[in-house]
């Protein structure tokens, strides 16, 4: 009798433990914030080849009858050919979609300021509502950072910084971005629109 009940002490001992490790083991670039919050902190490497651009488009949360179409807080980065996202969020629920056929992750180091940048506008439901724009990338890939503060998997705020896939790549644009506030900046050879 005490055998069993001391291999069944260990045993839930054992299991208890293990499941505690597994709790803790989150990966490094995905930490609790407050109760029911994440934050998600990424780098990933775009190719950007045969254009070498890329795109960006950010939206404010919009009401119904505006200039700008009614739609969810968004931000988006395209590097291929075809337009698709190659990285986008919005202010919904499970929106965070990175392609893995053509952005890899990197382990890289990308600024998440505005060091070197022009600042470009600040968007907001009141004024402008989103913001959009290409920037020449020389090198075929191009590195993009985010770290996104979210609540049970809405977006609610974020940082996102774009440079170069280069030892001593530029800096290329840097967005504060939140559902109703949106900051960009961008290099001097980027075209907004």
């Amino acid at each position: 009798m005490r055998s069993s009940r001391g291999r069944i002490l260990i045993f839930t001992s054992a299991v208890v433990a293990a499941v505690s490790a597994t709790a803790y083991a989150a990966p490094a670039s995905v930490t609790r914030a407050h109760a029911g919050g994440q934050i998600v902190d990424r780098t990933y490497s775009c190719r950007n080849a045969p254009n070498r651009v890329f795109f960006f488009g950010t939206q404010v949360r919009l009401p119904p009858g505006g200039q700008v179409p009614a739609g969810p807080a968004m931000a988006s980065v395209t590097t291929a050919a075809d337009h698709a996202f190659q990285v986008v969020f919005k202010d919904v629920k499970n929106s965070l979609k990175v392609d893995k056929s053509v952005c890899r992750p990197s382990s890289r180091p990308v600024a998440l300021k505005p060091s070197g940048l022009a600042k470009d506008q600040t968007v907001t439901p009141a004024y402008a509502g989103h913001s959009s724009g290409k920037c020449p990338a020389h090198a075929k890939r191009v590195l993009v950072h985010f770290r996104i503060a979210m609540t049970g998997g809405t977006p609610e705020r974020a940082l996102l910084a774009v440079r170069q896939d280069r030892a001593k790549g530029r800096p290329l644009a840097f967005f504060k971005w939140s559902p109703r506030k949106i900051t960009d900046y961008v290099a001097k050879s980027c075209t907004t629109y």
